[in-house]
Order: structure tokens, then sequence, then C-alpha cells
């Protein structure tokens, strides 16, 4: 059957909504208090470029995490370093409850401890994802992945400012306590899903290099690093400065609710519609309006333009998501010995993205270091409505490329 022309979805099988339920604890524990950190930092550092350095180091070290959990993986089970990763992550939050003020001069160490975990967690869930997936349930899996980690990514802030709100003395402590718990929780469920050895040697240059199919991989990592030069210095800096300019950490928290909300009705949106042929629509859409959300914040960085830009953003970033996700699975899924290499192909693809994340973050510190903090932040800005358009042109050139090469081909062998 063509699956192009498939109307009806498949179910996802246990392993898949396992998986789901893990992922959902994680990003539970993660935005409880993961979101509030920065702040935490920025209370204690006081100054933009240190918090920029906390998460350039996050970035760098997600893909030394990546790279070495991908090692540990061929000779354990990506079940093992998938417990690793939650497991570093609690450690973490642990020291951030035992340092309490006393924090300050550790924040980049900290740092490289969050990223390493980050690495270990995420290289081994992308396997599982292509394990318990196939090309007819990944855009259903990845909707409802999304769906449920809004969901859970709106609710924890929500809990988080109200925490903060009624118990300004001990609140960070209740938030990282409660994260640790959680991410206890997470690794408690990965003993539903069932264990595989590996036993395939390592090879990363085989990944980055592989022996068919090396120009559609190479797009891919391009659009790869697009991709994340636009999280970079997204992922820390519209927050904050919503913070810094109301000086509310409730303020804050709505404004986290709020995206949240945008960003859940957004992946109910592609949970239900997205479709194969979609993909290139919902694309080409999230850009243009992803690039079009940071005009206002050209002119002035105002309360309402923040929250303009952020629900925005959240309304059209899983748009730009979800196909980029898919197309990386279905393109890895070509690749030689796809099944013996994805660690492999996981980490290259990850380093593509963590590389354009501390480039984008380098810039801002560069912008910083010879302009003032408004101009750099603005310019900053300017780059990150920039780098979805070129994300669109290299995904448009991958997209083409996997369907003359494999989805039409598959078409004409069936007629």
């Amino acid at each position: 059957m063509n699956r192009l022309a498939e109307p009806a979805r498949r179910l996802l099988p246990g392993s898949a909504r396992m998986l789901l339920a893990i992922n959902t604890l994680f990003a539970g524990a993660s935005a409880l208090s993961g979101t509030f950190l920065n702040i935490y930092f920025w209370k204690l550092l006081h100054g933009l470029s240190n918090i920029a350095v906390y998460n350039f180091f996050i970035f760098f070290f997600t893909s030394i995490g990546y790279a070495t959990a991908g090692w540990l993986m061929k000779r354990t089970d990506r079940l093992q370093t998938l417990r690793i990763g939650v497991g570093v992550l609690a450690v973490f939050y642990v020291l951030i409850l035992v340092l309490g003020p006393n924090v300050r001069p550790f924040y980049a160490l900290l740092g490289c401890l969050q990223g390493f975990g980050t690495g270990f967690y995420w290289v081994s869930f992308n396997v599982l994802v292509f394990e318990v997936t196939e090309p007819e349930t990944r855009d259903e899996f990845n909707g409802a992945n999304g769906f449920l980690f809004s969901v859970a990514s709106g609710a924890s802030p929500l809990l988080a400012g109200q925490i903060l709100t009624f118990l300004p003395a001990m609140g960070y402590t209740v938030l990282f306590a409660a994260s640790f718990s959680l991410f206890i929780g997470a690794v408690l469920c990965t003993w539903r899903l069932t264990g595989r050895k590996r036993s395939s040697p390592y090879n990363l240059y085989a990944g980055f290099h592989p022996e068919e199919q090396r120009d559609l991989w190479h797009r891919l990592l391009g659009l790869a690093l697009m991709m994340g030069f636009r999280e970079g210095t997204l992922a820390f800096l519209p927050f904050l400065l919503v913070f810094l300019v109301t000086r509310s950490e409730a303020v804050a928290g709505r404004y986290l609710v709020l995206t949240a909300a945008a960003t859940l009705i957004a992946y109910y949106v592609v949970k239900r519609t997205l479709t194969y042929e979609r993909r290139m629509l919902f694309k080409t859409l999230s850009a243009i309006m992803l690039g079009l959300s940071v005009v206002w914040l050209l002119f002035d960085l105002t309360t309402g333009a923040l929250f303009l830009f952020g629900v925005v953003n959240a309304l059209f970033t899983p748009l730009l998501l979800t196909p980029y996700a898919c197309i990386s699975l279905d393109v890895m899924g070509k690749l030689p010995l796809a099944a013996q290499r994805m660690s492999e192909y996981l980490v290259i693809r990850e380093f593509a993205v963590n590389t354009g994340r501390c480039l984008s973050i380098l810039f801002l510190l560069a912008f910083a270091a010879v302009l003032p903090e408004r101009q750099a932040i603005q310019l900053s800005f300017w780059l990150i409505g920039l780098a979805p358009l070129l994300a669109l042109f290299f995904y448009r050139s991958c997209a083409h490329c996997y369907h003359e090469r494999f989805v039409r081909l598959q078409q004409q062998t069936r007629l």
C-alpha cells in the first residue's frame, strides 16, 4: 500500500506510548526548574554575558554527551545511557540544592554537567524513537510527543511561578527538589521498555561520510546547523528579557504559560493535520512567520513586543520542528546500515545542531563586546529571524532529494 495515499493513521505501539510517558516526565522535570534557572543564575551573576556563557557550555557539552553516549550505547544498551542521562540531570539539581547561593563560582561547570546529561538523554531517546516508530507512524508520534511535551512544559512553569510567588524564601529549593523527583520517576519508567544489547563498532567517520547518500546526508546536516543556530540564543534570551523588563517572576511565569498554551494549540493542529504531503507547506509557512516575528523587537524591547514575539514564535515553531524531526529520521533510515549506525548518525546530526547553537551564542557575545547591550540583543534577534528562512532552503533541497530518490521510486515500483 502506498503510505502517501493512506488516509488512516496507524496506532502507536505500547513501547511508543511508554516512551511518550517518559519524555513527558522529562519535560515536566526540565520545565519546572530549568525554565527559571537562568533567572536564578542571573540573580547571582548579574550579567547577560555570564548567562550566555552558561548556556554556551550547556550546548557545547551536549555534543560531548552525545558522542560519549553513542560510544557507550554500542557497548551496553540505549536504555542504560538514557538512565545515565536522567541520573546526571538529577545529580545536577542535587548540586544546585546543596550549593545554594554558593553556586556562583561553579556556574560554568554546572552548565557542562547539565549539557553532558542532556546529551546522554537525547541521543538515547532519539534512538528509541527510531526503533519504536515506522515511517507510517512517525508523524503521529512526533505530533503526540510535541503535544504532551507542551502540556508538561506549560503546566510546570505555571506551578513554578505560583511556588516562587508564595514561597519567595525557599521557592527555588522546592522546585529543584520536585524536578529531582520527576527525573527519578522517568528513570523508573524505563524499566517498562525492553533492553537490547549492541556490539557493532563505533565509527563516527562513517557516520559523517556514509558510503551512500552522502550528499543527501550533508544537506540534512546543513538544515540541522540552521535549526540549531535559531535555537541557541532563543533558548534563554526572550524569557530572560521578560524578567529583566518587568522584574517580576510572576509575569515571566505568565509569559511561559501563554507561550506554552500557544505551543499546545499548534502541536494539536500538527498532530491532527500533518501528513507527508503537508510537511513542505508547514515548513514554508512557519519559516516565513518566524522570520517576520522578530520585526517588532528590532524597534523596541517592550513587554508587549516580547509577549507578541513569544506567542507568534510558540504558534509556528512546532510547524518548523515537526517536519524537521520527521525528515531527519526518514533520511537516517535510508543511510547505510541505519539500524547499526543510528547512534553515529544521531551524534553527527546533533553535533551540527549544537554547533549552530554555540555559534548563535558566540555572535551574541561578540555583539555585546562591541555594542551597547540593547543593540547587541536586537542584532541577535535579527539573526534569529533569518535562521528559519535559511533552514527552509536546506529543508526544500533535502526533502526534494529524498522524495526523488525514495518516495517517487517506491511509487513507480508499485505501479
